[in-house]
């Protein structure tokens, strides 16, 4: 996770500073996130293989939010980057929200087949 803060970061900075993203209030941003958007993942996962929907809910929102997070700041403050700029944004965001949602459900198969 922190490989991967380092990685967007250093995108952010070369990319989307013209358009007034910050590249260090992002790295600011998603270095806590991405921590807490790892544990609220793992909560996720055991919530499902356990079957206690309460809290499957409640790790999905707190996941859900720290991925977000630094999305939001970037769309925010580079909404004036050009259409094409934006487009590729928001599929790369879809892109890596697909994968993550990939990723958790097969971390749920593997933790419920391995009991």
């Amino acid at each position: 996770m922190v490989l991967y803060t380092f990685a967007a970061t250093y995108v952010v900075w070369k990319t989307l500073t013209r358009y007034g993203a910050h590249w260090w209030i992002f790295f600011l941003i998603d270095l806590p996130t991405s921590w807490f958007y790892g544990i609220a993942t793992s909560r996720l996962v055991m919530g499902v293989v356990h079957k206690r929907i309460s809290e499957v809910s409640k790790w999905g929102w707190i996941a859900a939010i720290n991925f977000a997070l630094p999305q939001a700041y970037i769309l925010y403050y580079a909404h004036n980057a050009s259409h094409k700029t934006l487009i590729i944004f928001v599929l790369v965001v879809l892109s890596l929200a697909l994968s993550s949602l990939y990723s958790l459900r097969g971390q749920i198969k593997k933790s419920g087949t391995s009991k």
